[in-house]
């Protein structure tokens, strides 16, 4: 839902949540083929932060989760999936509990 302090997604343990970047046409032509706000390309470098952190639109104390710097990617926009899950297998996966709330920004 799309609320005054942001966007909001409710998610359950387990579920995904996909985050596509922008994305351009190369050749300039046709659908996708413009130019983000101020006339370039938008890029941008998503950060999962703390609440205060979010509701200040602060990046520094949070941490670097995906980076949006391929608008010309060949055929398709990137995509990065974040999987909500009580323990991760992986050393830089991250570990989500239930009824917690999680805050993601971009610069």
């Amino acid at each position: 839902s799309l609320r005054r302090e942001g966007y909001t997604v409710q998610v359950n343990v387990n579920d995904y949540l996909d985050i596509y970047c922008p994305h351009y046409n190369s050749s300039g032509v046709g659908p996708g083929a413009g130019p983000g706000p101020g006339g370039g390309a938008e890029q941008y470098v998503l950060y999962m932060v703390s609440r205060a952190g979010y509701r200040t639109c602060n990046a520094s104390q949070g941490f670097k989760r995906w980076e949006c710097n391929r608008p010309h990617a060949p055929h398709s926009p990137i995509k990065f999936s974040e999987k909500f899950q009580r323990y991760s297998a992986f050393s830089l996966g991250y570990e989500f509990h239930a009824g917690q709330e999680y805050y993601y920004i971009c610069e």
